[in-house]
């Protein structure tokens, strides 16, 4: 190997091939400027992420109750029965078989099917019985299918039953809020009867009255914020009379004029329909009821208190849910009054199909 001064010199880098593989001062803070860019766009990214998710989970849990007293609703009144059978329109002097039940289905305006019993109560409500078999006697637990009376109501009062013993009344502050209530009265407390089996024609409410007055009221809180149940019956498409004179003149609140539906009697025999007996009530159950709740997040129950206490008061002022004719257009406008005030809601609605009901059109009566 030659160790000669030109070989040395061929061995060496040259200086500006060494410059060019080196970064200047000006481009590692450069480089380290858009880092750090990225780094803050990627932190306020993940940030808003989690504000997002933790705004979503939060509404989700709050909707999570009503959507799940919804399905309750629904579940049950699915199952509602009146036991319907024939028997003589007049024991005395018959003169032809007519539908009777000793069993009863209500629904609609609290303040029509339950005029007396308190300003507290609002929007509708629905009471019936079903073959639950719910007893608060242990030794009727073989006795599954016994029949119960069930209702669903709102109901606007303090948290004062659902606190605990040991805290003083009013500490912390009472909880004012909308609640939706369930009716269940126990089999061995079962009313009805105490009515309709001396008179079969009985078409009184205190079948209702008695459970909801009583001391130790079955009733219990399904879902809070829950400010609006609306129940409309209807017939299902295939219940229409193929023939009537003035079908064009039916709708689907035709069944339940005002949304209000009362089995003990035939509420639509006024109405100028020469084919009323299509739409007798008088111990039928409803082939379809449309369900309908609206529900609030705690917060904007907290946020805005003073429209929230008064969205009933809206309801009324407005005249929304009166027709059910009206129904998309009312809950159109309800929904538009919620968003105006800022208040976050949900609305569920479905129609249920009763598997007990059998509905006729073969009398007027």
């Amino acid at each position: 190997m030659s160790n000669s001064p030109d070989s040395m010199q061929t061995a060496r880098i040259p200086d500006s091939a060494r410059g060019e593989s080196a970064f200047t001062l000006v481009e590692l803070l450069v480089a380290t400027g858009v880092l750090a860019l990225l780094v803050a766009l990627l932190l306020n990214m993940v940030t808003q992420t989690s504000k997002t998710w933790k705004s979503t989970s939060g509404k989700i849990e709050q909707f999570r109750d009503p959507r799940a007293a919804f399905d309750s609703i629904t579940r049950r009144i699915s199952q509602a029965t009146l036991n319907s059978y024939l028997d003589y329109n007049n024991a005395s002097n018959p003169t032809a078989y007519v539908r009777h039940s000793e069993l009863r289905y209500l629904s609609g305006p609290i303040g029509k099917i339950l005029p007396s019993y308190g300003s507290n109560m609002s929007s509708m409500g629905v009471f019936f019985q079903a073959p639950y078999g719910f007893s608060t006697n242990t030794n009727n637990a073989p006795l599954q299918n016994v029949l119960n009376t069930w209702g669903y109501f709102i109901e606007y009062s303090a948290d004062t039953n659902g606190r605990p013993g040991f805290l003083p009344l009013g500490t912390p502050p009472l909880r004012y809020r909308y609640r939706l209530m369930e009716l269940m009265e126990p089999t061995e407390s079962l009313s009805i009867y105490k009515y309709t089996s001396t008179n079969r024609l009985y078409n009184g409410i205190d079948w209702i009255l008695n459970p909801l007055a009583s001391t130790n009221r079955p009733v219990h809180m399904l879902a809070e914020n829950v400010v609006a149940l609306i129940i409309l019956p209807k017939l299902s498409p295939a219940d229409w009379p193929p023939n009537a004179s003035h079908a064009s003149t039916y709708n689907a609140g035709s069944l339940a004029p005002g949304y209000l539906y009362d089995s003990s009697t035939n509420l639509n025999a006024s109405l100028a329909f020469p084919d009323n007996a299509n739409l007798n009530t008088h111990n039928q159950l409803p082939p379809v009821v449309q369900v309908t709740m609206i529900s609030v997040d705690d917060s904007s129950a907290i946020k805005f208190a003073g429209e929230y206490k008064n969205l009933t008061n809206a309801f009324f002022q407005y005249g929304w849910f009166a027709r059910p004719e009206s129904f998309e257009s009312d809950l159109s406008n309800c929904e538009a009054f919620l968003s105006g005030k800022k208040i976050s809601y949900r609305v569920f609605t479905t129609d249920v199909m009763i598997g007990g009901a059998k509905f006729s059109g073969s009398q007027t009566n």
